[in-house]
């Protein structure tokens, strides 16, 4: 800001006085200082309003406003039952500050208005609860002081809507459950400053566990920022350098100290995504143990933990293994063993932890050097446990077995065995290695002057080909097969040499004048020179296999699913040319005759006859009521009807099955498909059949063995132009049915000639 308006306003109720002009009276205040004394006990909002002050400043463009209440000669005053009606006014209040009035109760609404604030004060009153909707309508709100107040714990979803919260102050007032603060911080994306010193809180970790037992987090803090928020951020610290002078904005600050906290693990800040730079203070608790298993950043950051009684046992070895004691500078901790306290960072590790190797194997020797623990063993023939380095705050131990009489290694679930990353079993009576007796993390292993002749190719894969963390193997002095069975063992040597130092010395013990297993000689397998022909051999034959293979599944599904497939590609147009009729049918007057009984003339007339004379291409359909003669021998009829179309539809309805006519028609269309060897039939059903006990047994038998069309078919009039003939015709009259060279038509001009030749 270039200039600062601000305005101080000093009344005394009880006299009702003219205000006292402090500072800077203008026409233009935007921010405005009011201070009220009295006399009595209690200020209510009503007092407030009274107060003429429409003169010196306009409420609508105040951008900050502090309130305080005072009484005269030191005694307790307290504002009472503010609500919105006084802060109604002010909608574009940015920094709101009614810290120290002693206020006990908040109505919901009396932020309602203040859709602008960045900054609210409410810390020195006396607030015990906070209403639920209190923050609904502060989107933009930054800076947050609960402070010194008497809450207990925290409404849920009381920050649901405050998602730019930069700053929260919970100090000083009476928090115990850490579920409850943290399961409230979720919403907050944004949070660089949480202070909930001098509460009650015991413990950092949530109690409300997942699933899997695995307690919930504090994983709040990010540093995606937006531009918007930034600038508003920029606005409120230059608004109040006093508070974040020599701060730096995008630093992480949480203060849990003046708290009860019995324990601290720097895990919390690597789960939480609490990254450098930070500042944690845990002052003034009751800690006694920290603990930390995972790295942080490499930075520094600061962590101040003194005035607790830190105890100097073996739970703080771990300290020296990551060089943690950086961050420690100036702890003192209480020595187990003597009871003083003293400087950490002047304590050696032997000092800080007598640690007794009270699983060290019979036989062996078990100390700590640099960053490793070693166990040396001497005359052992075999190990059932092994000590663990986070006994001495270490992350890896180095066993040595060499010079003893092992003819296998200890398995790889012994406990202990685990941690080993290095392994010497030089001098030995091993004859084999299996995966089984290895540790996963292994760097080196010293195999030398042992039995060894060859090794498998599981441990080839599995330690040198698809692995990096096997640093040094060493295999000499052990007697090594050389033929066709050494030929993985001799790649992989070629190939890893230089993770293999004595690879030079390994010699084949079945070969004269002491061969080396590296060399490219001819004797290691005839068929050396043809291991890559092969292994192109195998690779063409199981390419042609996975190919062949392949074709048949696609040949299978086609099959499968053939009637779909040309279902779908006919009702979209696309290779229609190879889904032709045969030229058997070519001689034939009509694509279909439709058999139906009579009752449902109404849906073949204005349903079915339409779509199948007026689709693309349209279709000849012959029936009974347009194409015959009546009077005419029906039995002839039908037989020349069924002759003479290429399909014939039957409507199988229940009107249908009780219909003997149309039970005729079917059975003539039967015999015809049979005598042909062809499928002529296209079976609709339509309706409901409750009477199936009328089938026949002809029609019975045909229904069991071939699928018919559904009228409520989503798909039935694609399936049913598929099923009709397919060929490409020209046009052709539809209205003539031939029987016996006499020619039977319902159009009118045919009817005479047919009565003429009577006559």
């Amino acid at each position: 800001m270039n200039e600062l308006n601000k305005l101080t306003l000093v009344y005394n109720i009880d006299l009702v006085a003219e205000p006292t002009l402090s500072y800077g009276l203008t026409t233009k205040e935007t921010h405005l200082q009011l201070i009220i004394k009295s006399n009595r006990t209690e200020i209510r909002e009503a007092d407030i309003i009274s107060i003429p002050t429409g003169t010196h400043y306009m409420p609508n463009q105040l951008e900050t406003l502090t309130l305080s209440v005072q009484g005269r000669k030191n005694q307790y005053l307290s504002l009472q039952n503010l609500a919105h009606t006084f802060i109604i006014n002010f909608s574009a209040l940015r920094l709101l500050d009614l810290a120290g009035n002693n206020m006990k109760i908040l109505d919901a609404n009396i932020f309602k208005a203040l859709r602008y604030l960045n900054c609210l004060n409410l810390s020195r009153n006396a607030i015990r609860e906070l209403p639920e909707s209190l923050f609904s309508y502060q989107s933009q709100l930054l800076i947050l002081d609960l402070s010194h107040n008497l809450l207990t714990y925290l409404t849920p979803h009381l920050f649901d809507h405050t998602p730019w919260l930069w700053q929260l102050k919970l100090g000083g007032n009476h928090l115990h459950d850490t579920t409850n603060l943290l399961e409230n911080l979720k919403p907050l994306n944004y949070l660089h400053r949480l202070d909930v010193s001098q509460n009650q809180l015991q413990t950092i970790w949530s109690t409300e566990t997942s699933v899997n037992r695995v307690p919930k987090l504090l994983t709040i803090f990010r540093y995606n920022m937006s531009s918007a928020l930034a600038d508003v951020l920029n606005y409120i610290t230059k608004l109040k350098p006093e508070n974040y002078e020599g701060g730096k904005i995008n630093s992480t600050v949480i203060n849990l100290s003046g708290n009860r906290l019995r324990e601290f693990t720097l895990d919390w800040l690597v789960v939480a995504n609490i990254t450098c730079p930070f500042e944690i203070n845990l002052e003034l608790n009751l800690i006694e143990n920290i603990f930390a298993l995972q790295t942080t950043d490499d930075c520094a950051p600061k962590i101040k933990i003194t005035g607790n009684p830190i105890v100097c046992d073996c739970k703080l070895a771990w300290i020296y293994s990551e060089n943690y004691r950086s961050l420690f500078n100036g702890l003192q901790c209480v020595q187990t063993s003597t009871k003083l306290v003293k400087d950490l960072a002047q304590l050696e590790r032997n000092e800080l932890c007598a640690w007794e190797p009270v699983m060290c194997p019979r036989n062996c020797h078990c100390y700590t050097q640099l960053e490793f623990l070693y166990i040396s063993c001497k005359g052992a023939q075999h190990i059932e446990q092994l000590p663990r380095p986070e006994q001495v705050g270490l992350k890896s131990s180095v066993l040595d077995i060499s010079n003893n009489n092992f003819i296998e290694l200890p398995l790889n679930n012994t406990f202990g065995y685990g941690n080993v990353s290095q392994l010497n079993a030089s001098h030995n009576q091993i004859t084999s290695i299996n995966l089984s007796q290895l540790p996963t993390n292994l760097t080196v292993l010293d195999l030398r002057n042992n039995n060894l002749k060859s090794l498998n190719d599981e441990f080839l894969r599995t330690y040198l080909n698809d692995s990096t963390k096997l640093q040094y193997l060493y295999l000499s002095d052990n007697y090594w097969i050389c033929d066709c069975s050494t030929q993985q063992l001799l790649y992989t040597i070629r190939t890893h040499r230089t993770r293999i130092p004595d690879a030079d010395q390994l010699l084949c013990v079945n070969l004269l004048n002491d061969t080396r297993l590296i060399d490219n000689v001819r004797e290691l397998c005839p068929t050396l020179v043809n291991v890559e022909y092969y292994r192109n051999l195998n690779a063409t034959v199981i390419s042609v296999a996975l190919t062949i293979i392949v074709l048949l599944c696609i040949i299978a599904l086609f099959y499968k699913y053939k009637l779909e497939v040309e279902v779908w590609l006919y009702s979209h147009n696309i290779l229609r040319f190879c889904i032709r009729e045969c030229e058997l049918d070519k001689h034939k007057t009509f694509d279909a005759f439709i058999s139906y009984a009579h009752q449902d003339a109404d849906f073949v007339n204005h349903t079915l006859l339409p779509q199948l004379e007026q689709c693309e291409p349209p279709f000849r359909v012959c029936t009974h009521e347009r194409n015959w003669l009546a009077g005419a021998y029906i039995p002839e009829q039908i037989i020349e009807s069924v002759d003479q179309s290429r399909r014939t539809i039957i409507v199988l309805s229940q009107h249908f099955i009780e219909s003997d006519w149309a039970r005729m028609e079917f059975r003539t269309a039967h015999q015809c498909s049979l005598n042909e060897g062809r499928a002529r039939i296209i079976m609709i059903k339509y309706g409901e059949i409750t009477k199936t006990d009328l089938l026949d047994r002809e029609l019975r038998a045909y229904l069991d063995m071939n699928t018919y069309l559904d009228w409520q078919d989503v798909g039935f009039w694609d399936k049913l132009r598929y099923a009709m003939p397919h060929e490409v015709r020209g046009e052709r009259s539809s209205d003539m049915l031939k029987t016996n060279g006499r020619m039977y038509v319902m159009g009118q001009v045919e009817m005479n000639r047919l009565r003429d030749e009577i006559v």
